[in-house]
């Protein structure tokens, strides 16, 4: 990947989004393993033309901060060490952040809003698949965790209460898998991503919407004069129905909807097929 710095950083900001210190161990990581085939694939494929800004780096770089930091820590608990196992013929291998006590815990250097909705899929995925492996090497795992550092958490609209976290950080208990239930996940992910090893480019499997992080169409019922919908409704017939019932200087306002990690967080999108065909249709 080629990293450019558009923004002009400092040299020494600069330097250390360039050095990427991660190491590949054996042919997937968990974090590969979650990830879409479509994306791990184009990504390997065209690594050498991928170019990203370096300004687009600082909250990653932000969240190895975090981990360093942690590391110093005094805990009698497990950190950071990486476990493998044989997972149809591939080694899988994954790093979970701290196992201590029974609690199995990944730190995340996320937006508020990310955050808000509750444990996402694929992070509730993530941590079962650390499970995994930390069973499979005869430790034994009680909970698991997610512990969250908000980038962007504001001290006034924590004052204005509602479902906005009280302080810049925040604990999510993740849902354990049985056992079984977390190898069969990983073999399925194996075989997908096996599988798409040999296709070209235009037939890898698509991503689905949830993969896509889609915001579906909604449809706004509008007042004039009034900046805030009146309601927000994802039934284009319901919001003109409400909208005549509440009679005149009403109107339906459509918000499109898109697909946020293409259009702003997919590294390959330029040699995405699915994606370039949604844009040009």
């Amino acid at each position: 990947m080629k990293l450019t710095n558009k923004h002009g950083l400092p040299q020494a900001l600069y330097s250390a989004l360039s050095n990427d210190l991660y190491v590949k161990h054996g042919h997937i990581s968990v974090t590969g393993l979650i990830q879409p085939p479509r994306i791990r694939q184009l990504t390997q494929r065209y690594a050498d033309q991928i170019e990203e800004d370096a300004a687009d780096g600082i909250w990653r770089l932000l969240g190895s901060a975090v981990h360093d930091i942690l590391q110093r820590s005094e805990t009698d608990g497990i950190q950071e060490q990486r476990l493998s196992m044989d997972i149809l013929g591939w080694k899988v291998t994954g790093q979970a952040d701290l196992m201590e006590g029974g609690v199995l815990s990944d730190y995340k250097v996320t937006s508020v809003w990310a955050a808000i909705g509750g444990v996402k899929p694929e992070w509730e995925a993530q941590l079962n698949c650390y499970a995994a492996l930390m069973i499979e090497h005869g430790i034994t795992v009680q909970d698991a965790q997610i512990v969250c550092i908000y980038r962007d958490w504001s001290k006034g609209r924590a004052k204005q209460g509602g479902d906005y976290p009280r302080i810049p950080a925040g604990v999510m208990r993740v849902r354990l898998w049985d056992w079984h239930d977390a190898i069969e996940y990983m073999e399925d992910r194996v075989r997908e991503h096996q599988a798409a090893e040999s296709l070209p480019d235009d037939a890898l499997p698509v991503c689905s919407p949830e993969e896509r992080w889609e915001r579906p169409t909604t449809y706004a019922v509008m007042k004039k004069g009034r900046k805030s919908a009146v309601r927000v409704l994802d039934n284009e017939s319901d919001a003109e129905q409400m909208a005549a019932d509440k009679g005149a200087g009403h109107y339906v306002e459509v918000r499109p909807g898109e697909s946020i990690r293409c259009a702003g967080y997919c590294p390959v999108n330029t040699w995405c097929n699915q994606y370039q065909d949604n844009i040009d249709g």
